[in-house]
């Protein structure tokens, strides 16, 4: 197992007083993000209480019998919300289905909401499971962690030389925070055909993803060198890495590494990632910090919500009749 460096983001909490340590804080950040993309968060402000519910009630979910879970299968929500199955999400295309399975969530979004009334994918009703303190364990971490987000996007702003609150405020709606609750079985319960993973090789989709890992081990990560090394997460630290969109953002002065998940040989894995992404019609262009003089930017712009339902699309079947045909023909190892 390799250690990744330890960052405290305690001094960007909301509401904190100007801290002269900021600097320092960021400049580590703007190195780590160069090097490898991957760091591990301290001071992040989620509570091990909160923590523990989160997971004793994710748990709880995944060992419903599968009718149960099927019925908030993510096929029936009309803005990716809810249950898939294992197998049911493919991240490297170059293999069959993952070995997980997991529950989808995001914001509350009532059908008065604006981006509701206007249509905008990704936005409406969560399918959460009715478990006795499932919605409360759920509603304080998913409130904790967007905290650690905030920090973690204000570190990120000052990295690039840019105002605190830059990431948090941007044009084009809300920012949009997808919290995911994931289960890998051991390999001895579902056997990988060769190649299979618990999670495929694969880059996030948005500007920074926040995770909280159960400590079983199995996440894998790239170097920019091309290596890929284990990594060991501490019970009290968040693993955060960058998306796709910020490497696009910063023109690859920072990187999006591909990472990936092995299934444990002989127990379960949970852990539970918190994906952000900037509002869904941001305009995702490059920094001009981030060019030199007389260059062109790598990637032409982006709008931040068209290429996060782009990579849903390209990696659920259920969004994708030729997906969902493809995957019909070639079933998972179920064991």
């Amino acid at each position: 197992m390799a250690g990744l460096p330890v960052v405290d983001i305690s001094g960007f909490a909301t509401g904190a007083a100007p801290d002269p340590g900021r600097d320092a804080v960021a400049a580590e950040v703007d190195r780590i993000c160069r090097d490898t993309g991957f760091f591990l968060a301290a001071g992040h402000g989620v509570r091990p209480e909160t923590r523990a519910a989160m997971f004793a009630a994710s748990r709880e979910f995944f060992a419903l019998p599968a009718a149960a879970k099927n019925a908030l299968a993510i096929s029936r929500s009309t803005c990716h919300r809810g249950y898939f199955g294992i197998a049911a999400e493919t991240l490297d295309e170059r293999t069959t289905g993952d070995l997980k399975e997991g529950l989808d969530t995001g914001g509350e979004h009532g059908p008065d909401h604006p981006e509701v009334l206007a249509g905008t994918p990704t936005f409406g009703p969560n399918q959460l499971p009715d478990l006795p303190g499932f919605r409360q364990a759920w509603s304080a971490y998913r409130a904790e962690a967007v905290e650690a987000a905030e920090r973690v996007q204000r570190a990120l702003a000052r990295s690039l030389g840019l105002p605190d609150d830059h990431l948090l405020t941007m044009a084009g709606g809300e920012v949009m925070y997808h919290l995911r609750l994931l289960h890998y079985p051991p390999q001895r319960h579902a056997r990988p055909a060769p190649g299979q993973l618990g999670c495929g090789e694969h880059t996030d989709y948005g500007t920074v993803t926040l995770l909280a890992d159960d400590g079983v081990g199995g996440l894998e990560v790239m170097r920019r060198d091309g290596t890929w090394i284990r990594v060991a997460v501490p019970e009290d630290l968040l693993v955060v890495n960058l998306g796709d969109l910020m490497a696009i953002w910063t023109n690859d002065r920072w990187v999006s590494n591909p990472h990936r998940v092995v299934n444990p040989a002989d127990t379960d894995r949970y852990s539970i990632p918190l994906f952000v992404t900037p509002p869904y019609r941001a305009r995702i262009t490059c920094l001009p910090s981030c060019l030199a003089p007389g260059a062109e930017p790598r990637y032409a712009p982006q709008v931040a919500g068209e290429y996060l339902t782009s990579r849903l699309d390209a990696t659920h079947p259920y969004r994708n009749p030729l997906l969902a045909a493809r995957q019909a023909a070639t079933p998972p190892n179920d064991g």
